[in-house]
C-alpha cells in the first residue's frame, strides 16, 4: 500500500473497515485515527449497512450455503467480505457514500458463499477465477512457468501457459512483468 489506509489520520472522518487476519468474519474499522469494534458502529451507520444486507438476496443465499443465520453474525461477516480489506479508499465516505472491494479472505476457491456473499475480483470489467487469482499472486511474486505449474498442481507447462494467456488477455497486458506490475498495484501481493 503506497498510500495510508482511510481513516487512519484524526482528520480523517471517513471510515475503513479491516478484518483480523487471526479469525475469520472479525472485523474492526477505524475513522479519525481511533480503531473500533464493528458492533460499535454508530446505529445509524449500522441500520444503513443492514438494510442493504437484507436487500441483498444472493448474500443472503450464500450465507444459509455457509450455515450463518444469525443477523448479527451476517452483518459482520458481509462487510469483513465486501470491506474487510484495509485500502486507502474509505468504505464509508465522510459523507455516507459506500464502496465495496475485493476482499482475498484466503478461503477464495472453496468457501460455499464465493460470489454470492462477497465481491469477485474484477479487472477491467472481467470476472477473475479462483485459479486465475492463485496464478495471479505466483506472478506477483516472481515464480517462473515451471514453478508455478508445480505450485498449483498442473501436470504441464502448456497449462499454465493456457491459464496465463488468459489472464494477459484480461488484463490487457503484453508480458509477465506487466502482470506483476498491475497485480502490485492492485495490491493483490
Amino acid at each position: 500500500m503506497d498510500r495510508l489506509p482511510a481513516g487512519l489520520l484524526p482528520t480523517d472522518k471517513s471510515t475503513e473497515f479491516f478484518a483480523d487476519p487471526e479469525k475469520f468474519g472479525k472485523l474492526f474499522w477505524m475513522s479519525a485515527g481511533v480503531v473500533h469494534l464493528f458492533k460499535e458502529l454508530p446505529l445509524s451507520v449500522m441500520d444503513d449497512l443492514r438494510d442493504e444486507l437484507l436487500s441483498d438476496t444472493r448474500a443472503l443465499q450464500g450465507f444459509r450455503l455457509m450455515g450463518i443465520t444469525g443477523e448479527d453474525e451476517m452483518l459482520e461477516q458481509y462487510n469483513y467480505c465486501n470491506r474487510g480489506a484495509l485500502t486507502s479508499t474509505p468504505d464509508i465516505s465522510a459523507i455516507g457514500k459506500k464502496t465495496k472491494e475485493f476482499v482475498d479472505c484466503g478461503r477464495r476457491g472453496r468457501c460455499p458463499g464465493e460470489n454470492k456473499v462477497c465481491s469477485p475480483l474484477c479487472i477491467n470489467g472481467e470476472h477473475i477465477t479462483h485459479r486465475e487469482f492463485e496464478c495471479l499472486k505466483l506472478i506477483g511474486i516472481g515464480l517462473n512457468y515451471k514453478r508455478i505449474t508445480v505450485e498449483m498442481g498442473f501436470r504441464r507447462e502448456t497449462a499454465v501457459n493456457s491459464l496465463i494467456d488468459r489472464i494477459r488477455d484480461k488484463l490487457q497486458c503484453n508480458n509477465n512483468t506487466e502482470i506483476a506490475l498491475k497485480v502490485k498495484e492492485l495490491g493483490i501481493v
